[in-house]
């Protein structure tokens, strides 16, 4: 039983064996003499040979991978779609609108369609060094209406600076005409369709020529929208915000519309692809409210300004005459006391006239004046209280008596 593992064992290792040889020969060789040149400032050709050695009945196709960078150490770490193009193709050359602004890594692998095991070879490699010279930094676009404009800034002297532009559909370069420092108005009515924009910058520099290619995706990733006006209008129990813009240039699918308003405050946003937004209105509350029109990522990409504020109605409270209750109320009882206390002390006197003092003979007893009897002569220890003599004026004046005249009433009253 042994025997037989031992034999197994042994026929595995053999096979395994054969299999790794077998991988290491069915390698395809590499494409030779691969070169480019540049037709255009924009296209790049490619051109290479068949494989040497190769069998006759063998079919092949070839894998282009241009990597933006010269460095082709850094092809497999950065493989994101901005950063690699990849083409497979059966012919010998290849044809790519592409710009060369940090420098390019291209490579070509030999790929089998119909050649045994043999299995994918080893990529042939160039690599193209950028510009001596960055002619131009920190570009920007804005596109708006068949008008797109350039700006940049250099920190190179260049008097005889040109600016070109070309797309990959129409294959021709055209000059930006309306050139001024910095800055450059492209007029085209086929901008909105190009996919992809390439731009040349050449010029002059230390008496040797200079060419700086640049490319980016089409004019309607850097839509610039007009500034739009807001208007509030109230219908019924609602409030209608209506957006007020310049004549739209895309289909209406191609815009949203940005809300941002306030309620009492409180700030809210909505967007939405209606140019009118429709809210309940609250008489208590003031309406702030903004807008801006936001290009579709549907057609493209940009944006507006947002739209100057505009206000509608005032802040009120529901409860203020509660609140005014509880205010004034309070406040009115206090400057009644305030007053009440002012009118009393200058009128204390007669609204609280002054008490007569007491007679002596209470005074006497409050103040406890007690008094030892000087009259007895005992040995007990008696107190009497002896009252002070109270002193009363008169002021009852006699006058002389008057004799009475006898009248005739009287005498006859007499004789009777």
């Amino acid at each position: 039983m042994f025997r037989v593992w031992d034999v197994s064992l042994m026929i595995c290792f053999s096979l395994s064996l054969m299999f790794v040889g077998g991988e290491g020969e069915s390698e395809l060789p590499p494409p030779r003499n691969l070169t480019f040149t540049w037709e255009t400032p924009f296209e790049l050709h490619l051109t290479w040979e068949k494989p040497k050695d190769l069998e006759p009945d063998c079919k092949v196709n070839y894998t282009v991978d241009v990597h933006h960078s010269q460095d082709c150490s850094e092809r497999d770490k950065n493989k994101s779609q901005d950063r690699q193009v990849s083409r497979r193709i059966k012919n010998l050359s290849f044809k790519l609108d592409i710009s060369n602004e940090n420098g390019l890594c291209i490579s070509v692998t030999v790929n089998p369609e119909n050649c045994g095991i043999k299995r994918q070879s080893r990529p042939s490699e160039i690599s193209i060094p950028p510009p001596s010279v960055r002619l131009v930094e920190n570009r920007s676009f804005e596109y708006s209406h068949n008008r797109m404009k350039c700006t940049w800034e250099s920190d190179v002297y260049v008097p005889d600076l040109g600016f070109y532009y070309s797309s990959d559909q129409n294959k021709t370069v055209v000059k930006c005409n309306q050139m001024k420092t910095g800055e450059c108005v492209i007029h085209d009515t086929i901008l909105k369709d190009m996919t992809e924009m390439f731009y040349l910058f050449n010029g002059t520099v230390n008496g040797q020529p200079v060419n700086n290619t640049f490319m980016t995706k089409g004019p309607t990733t850097f839509v610039k929208l007009d500034k739009p006006q807001l208007t509030i209008q109230k219908v019924g129990h609602d409030l209608h915000f209506q957006t007020h813009g310049s004549l739209l240039e895309f289909k209406p699918h191609c815009y949203k519309y940005n809300f941002t308003f306030s309620k009492c405050n409180e700030e809210k946003q909505v967007i939405q692809s209606n140019e009118t937004l429709t809210v309940e209105h609250d008489s208590n509350c003031k309406y702030r409210a903004r807008v801006q029109i936001i290009f579709s990522d549907k057609c493209g990409d940009g944006k507006s300004d947002l739209s100057d504020e505009v206000e509608y109605g005032e802040d009120r409270y529901p409860n203020l005459p509660v609140l005014l209750a509880f205010i004034i109320i309070p406040l009115i009882v206090s400057c009644c006391l305030i007053f009440s206390l002012v009118l009393l002390r200058r009128h204390k006197d007669i609204i609280f006239p002054k008490i007569p003092e007491p007679t002596l003979i209470f005074k006497d007893m409050l103040i406890n004046n007690i008094r030892m009897a000087e009259d007895l002569r005992s040995t007990a220890d008696g107190r009497l209280y002896i009252p002070f003599e109270e002193i009363v004026e008169s002021r009852i004046s006699l006058e002389p008596e008057t004799p009475l005249i006898p009248t005739a009433t009287d005498m006859a009253f007499k004789k009777v």
